[in-house]
């Protein structure tokens, strides 16, 4: 079967696709920020309350991220909204498809991620009161981001890939998953781990700016710690990620297509001088490497999907009718709500 003939017409846009896809990819910047924050923060939080030796300062290490679950819920969806937005603009067309095809998972995240956001708030109301019944409540929040985190993996990959779109005849269900894909499971360790060590500057972060806090030091160096060390299990699962894909795609990444090729390089680089820094406790340096890292990864990202989407679809068959003045309105609504 054809893959072509399962991808629904691209609507027409409203603006050049590389003004669109530039403030998409700003924009995923900052909510990735918060997510990894967010997933990575309750996962150290989960793990030091149950495995941790020291239970008695959890008070004082671990309640000030925790208070900060929630907002970082709420922060992460709203941020989320806009790229998603910048996003369906230019790729809706495959993205709706994709959603379709795994309806059944994807429908599920609206009422998991509302059960996950209270848990956030049940965590920190009972975090002294009832610390059994706590720790139990942000264990099934975890498990629900991973959850949503994987069928975000999964709706990418999807998206990226219609020529796997007709196994949805075998199975109508809504229930489609690209489990098939070798990248599939490397490409979302990439995120686990991500998340891990920005959860990990979370908490450096958190003790940084902390006034009343105690042996800051020692906190923060444990969270650029955290940080280094997940940072090197993310360049290993990024590694068997890059291995994962087609091998024009690594021809591509290795020199054949030198934008690509010098983005990877940078983010790899920064990423390489992140882990040093974060183990020397270098706050700042790791910081600024970790910032361009992203940005870099963020590109490379970009740069792979068009990659997958290279024999079905092309931005340059986008068709294009002006709206600028909706498009400046959007602009400026959403600067003043993210003021």
């Amino acid at each position: 079967m054809n893959p072509n003939s399962l991808i629904p017409y691209p609507d027409v846009i409203p603006a050049p696709p590389w003004l669109l896809i530039t403030l998409e990819q700003l924009l995923f910047l900052v909510h990735i920020l918060i997510i990894n924050a967010l997933v990575g923060g309750v996962l150290i939080i989960i793990y030091r309350r149950f495995f941790g030796k020291d239970v008695t300062d959890h008070a004082q290490t671990l309640k000030p991220a925790a208070s900060k679950l929630p907002v970082m819920v709420a922060l992460g969806v709203n941020m989320g909204v806009a790229p998603l937005l910048f996003m369906q603009v230019v790729f809706g067309h495959l993205f709706y498809a994709s959603s379709v095809l795994m309806a059944v998972y994807w429908i599920l995240i609206i009422p998991l991620l509302i059960i996950a956001y209270y848990g956030t708030y049940i965590h920190i109301k009972k975090f002294e009161i009832s610390a059994a019944f706590s720790k139990i409540v942000l264990a099934i929040s975890a498990v629900i981001l991973l959850y949503i985190g994987f069928m975000m993996v999964n709706n990418n990959s999807l998206m990226e890939q219609p020529e796997s779109w007709g196994r949805y005849f075998d199975s109508r269900g809504g229930t489609l998953l690209n489990l098939a894909n070798p990248a599939l499971w490397p490409r979302f360790l990439h995120f686990l781990f991500a998340s891990i060590a920005v959860g990990g500057l979370l908490f450096s972060l958190l003790f940084k700016y902390k006034k009343d806090s105690q042996n800051p030091d020692t906190q923060i160096g444990l969270g650029l710690l955290i940080f280094a060390v997940a940072t090197c299990c993310q360049i290993v699962a990024g590694l068997w990620y890059l291995i994962a894909i087609p091998r024009e795609f690594i021809l591509n990444f290795m020199g054949q297509d030198i934008i690509a090729t010098l983005f990877l390089m940078i983010g790899f680089c920064t990423g390489i001088g992140a882990v040093v820094t974060g183990f020397l406790k270098k706050f700042i340096p790791t910081i600024i490497l970790f910032l361009v890292t992203m940005a870099a990864m963020i590109i490379t990202r970009f740069n792979l999907r068009m990659m997958y989407l290279s024999d079905n679809f092309q931005l340059s068959s986008l068709e294009l009718t002006p709206q600028y003045g909706i498009l400046a309105l959007f602009l400026v609504i959403l600067l003043a709500g993210l003021a």
